[in-house]
């Protein structure tokens, strides 16, 4: 990422840019403009993820489904977008209106604020997979959402097994609740690498949250830190 835009995106999260008297460069860590796997290259990845019937199948499931009652609310239903073949896959809970009425996750205000923080990880969203767990817009009435939560996951747990990412990015609390089958509090959750079938994954705070409370924006900053580092050289 050019400097620029990676200073830009740091002031947005609110994290100060220290200038050394010496060189006047920032002295904050530098984020790798690319994250090269140690893990097996790409091409010897399973080709399901490039099966397009595979994934037209699915969305047409996903589409169609009338498993409980959050299909009665929905304007279109959540498959996902982004690289079948990603490393990393953001995982949030459900569609939001502007979701729901544009088709597409993490989109809006919040959706923008996470684009940026992709790009400073050294991405585009193109680069990462994104998706919810409950593919429909519904009532946030717990009871509703755990049903609609047990519904929806054969279809998640089936976009995982496709893009075999190299870790999953938890994005909320409900989200990260539900992944890790936990009802720890977030703030016992987030800042840890857990597991969810063998894969790694850390759990941050939804951008509409950091939006409402801008001081979290430094933490998360660090959590993302730990990823790229997880990414780059293996979890220990």
């Amino acid at each position: 990422m050019e400097e620029k835009a990676r200073l830009k995106f740091l002031a947005v999260m609110g994290i100060k840019v220290w200038v050394s008297r010496n060189n006047s460069l920032p002295a904050v860590t530098k984020v790798p403009a690319r994250i090269e796997s140690l893990e097996s290259p790409k091409e010897e990845r399973d080709g399901v993820a490039n099966d397009s019937s595979n994934w037209q199948q699915l969305a047409s499931d996903v589409e169609s489904c009338q498993r409980c009652t959050h299909c009665q609310h929905r304007t279109h239903a959540i498959v996902g977008e982004g690289n079948k073949r990603a490393d990393l896959m953001f995982i949030g809970a459900a569609p939001d209106e502007t979701e729901d009425r544009l088709g597409a996750p993490f989109v809006g205000e919040s959706g923008q604020l996470l684009t940026e923080m992709i790009s400073a990880m050294g991405w585009i969203r193109e680069d990462v997979y994104l998706t919810t767990i409950v593919k429909c817009k519904g009532v946030e009435a717990p009871k509703s959402m755990q049903l609609a939560v047990n519904e929806c996951l054969p279809y998640l747990e089936q976009q995982i097994q496709w893009v075999k990412p190299k870790m999953i990015l938890a994005v909320g609390e409900v989200a990260a609740k539900a992944l890790l089958a936990s009802d720890k509090s977030m703030s016992q959750i987030s800042g840890k690498i857990h597991y969810r079938n063998e894969i790694p994954l850390m759990a941050i705070l939804h951008p509409a949250q950091l939006l409402q409370e801008p001081l979290e924006k430094r933490k998360t900053w660090l959590d993302l830190q730990v990823v790229l580092n997880c990414l780059k050289n293996g979890v220990n």
